[in-house]
């Protein structure tokens, strides 16, 4: 919570959110996974897949979230999580 008082209304939003959260997540992952089984027909290899996956997802950070696309790139340098 904010430090807001709790209502039953904010309580009623905020579930609401939660769950359009949840709904956006999903639709998502059905993307991801829709993305991932093209490349694998494309390519006809799963390996080649997960890296045509991570190379747009690579580029998708770099151009919407550059600080955790930067954060990234130096775990892959460094060989660390």
């Amino acid at each position: 919570m904010t430090g807001k008082p709790s209502t039953y209304w904010t309580a009623e939003t905020e579930k609401a959110n939660g769950e359009l959260r949840e709904k956006q997540l999903e639709l998502a992952r059905n993307v991801i996974v829709a993305g991932i089984e093209m490349a694998f027909q494309v390519t006809g290899s799963g390996l080649a897949a997960l890296q045509e996956t991570e190379i747009a997802m690579g580029a998708f950070l770099e151009a919407h979230n550059a600080p955790m696309a930067a954060e990234i790139a130096a775990i892959k340098t460094e060989g660390s999580a």
